[in-house]
């Protein structure tokens, strides 16, 4: 009997340990540098915020950060730790910080590959791993909401493979693949793109455009994830939405005929 994971692009219970093994690999290095004599941990004098006064592994840390009385400045006071000893250079902290976030990332891989080709699986996840550690070294830590900006990358990393596999629009209309004929009938995406192209709008608008209104995510998310109020997101997708819709009707922007 055969053990290959099917081919028909479906996810299954093969595909998932496949895709999962990236993530399994990881986990376990976190769980080794967590456990034993002297296990990976931050003082919980130092960060306050109600933690034990003692050193705390990561491990315990980690649970205590997915509890529901964990607050957000909590959260916060623990990922501005996690990502400054990430940035020192020593690799156990880059391990630690993916172990930390390892729930969210599993729920993001778990999305992105739910409807993807087999063969594609593989990519996603390992790109997902790797924007999430690039941005370690990016991620402005004085702004709330650390770990959900990071797993904000860590989707777009995963969609990035996803869209070119599979010509899906990604979050950003700039990555996605430009062909030397433009269909007849302009689809939303390439309207994006377009606008984009003429200063119409610009590529955090459009960005946003096509994550709200064509990938059907609410602008709630869109606002946690990038640690923007949600207020504004709406008063920039609506001025967004107005310059397009100016753009159409002066003929500036073609729905049906753009070169």
């Amino acid at each position: 009997m055969s053990t290959k994971p099917a081919t028909d692009g479906k996810l299954t219970a093969s595909t998932t340990a496949q895709w999962a093994n990236a993530l399994k690999t990881a986990d376990t290095a976190f769980k080794l540098l967590t456990t034993g004599p002297r296990p990976l941990a931050l003082d919980g004098r130092d960060l306050g915020h109600g933690l034990p006064a003692r050193e705390i592994d990561l491990a315990e840390l980690r649970d205590r950060l997915l509890s529901k009385s964990a607050t957000d400045a909590l959260k916060d006071a623990v990922w501005a730790e996690l990502v400054t000893r990430a940035r020192s250079g020593d690799p156990a902290w880059v391990i630690g910080c993916v172990g930390v976030a390892m729930p969210g990332l599993k729920a993001v891989a778990g999305r992105a590959v739910q409807t993807s080709p087999v063969h594609c699986i593989d990519d996603i996840v390992s790109e997902m791993l790797t924007e999430f550690v690039a941005q370690l070294a990016h991620i402005d830590i004085q702004r709330p909401n650390i770990a959900p900006r990071l797993l904000f990358w860590a989707r777009k990393g995963a969609l990035r493979v996803r869209a070119r596999e599979r010509r899906h629009l990604a979050c950003d209309p700039l990555q996605m693949p430009a062909g030397p004929n433009i269909p007849e009938k302009a689809g939303p995406e390439t309207v994006l793109k377009e606008a984009v192209n003429q200063d119409i709008i610009s590529p955090a608008s459009a960005s946003l455009i096509a994550a709200t209104r064509l990938n059907g995510r609410s602008v709630k998310d869109v606002a946690l994830e990038q640690g923007i109020p949600a207020h504004h997101l709406y008063r920039q997708r609506k001025a967004a939405e107005k310059a397009l819709l100016n753009a159409i009707r002066t003929g500036q922007l073609s729905v049906t005929h753009l070169d």
